[in-house]
């Protein structure tokens, strides 16, 4: 009988299904014009979020928008603003993206460029709401910027000041 049984356990295992093969990866994107334009609109949903925020409006995170460095700096610099009792108000204009290089492969698309940021419409205000901003802060900045895959879309994972005009 424990013959039979082990016989028949045997038998079933032979019978049941090997792993379920995995789908291969497709490229996020087709082409770098579409990768391009998925990076500017990555850009103005993070700047979008931004303004959003700095309204008050806590539904739309911008650290959703991020990963890497970009996100370690910006979680960075809230904890700052937060020690020193300031916060943001005012909003962002992103005012022009030139993207200038992207890699198109499966899972791992990454995209390189600049964006050019008008930052005149802000403020760095203390608890009272006496405007802290540094004097002589330039109205635009030009930022170099990485979006990289995550999943099934791009996040900024690299941003640094790469110039005071743009």
């Amino acid at each position: 009988m424990a013959v039979a049984l082990v016989a028949a356990a045997i038998g079933l295992a032979g019978c049941t299904p090997g792993p379920a093969p995995k789908p291969t990866p497709t490229p996020l994107f087709t082409s770098e014009a579409e990768a391009f334009k998925a990076a500017e609109q990555v850009y103005r949903d993070y700047v979008d979020a931004t303004n959003a925020n700095n309204d008050g409006i806590k539904e739309r995170d911008p650290l959703n928008y991020l990963a890497g460095t970009a996100l370690e700096d910006a979680v960075d610099g809230v904890r700052k603003r937060t020690a020193a009792g300031t916060s943001v108000k005012g909003h962002v204009a992103l005012i022009d993206t030139r993207m200038s290089s992207a890699t198109i492969s499966a899972g791992a698309a990454s995209v390189v460029g600049n964006v050019c940021v008008d930052v005149s419409g802000t403020r760095l205000e203390n608890a009272s709401g006496t405007n802290v901003t540094p004097t002589g802060r330039a109205p635009r900045a030009l930022l170099a910027v990485t979006f990289s895959q995550s999943h099934e879309r791009l996040l900024i994972t690299r941003s640094e000041l790469a110039g005071s005009s743009c």
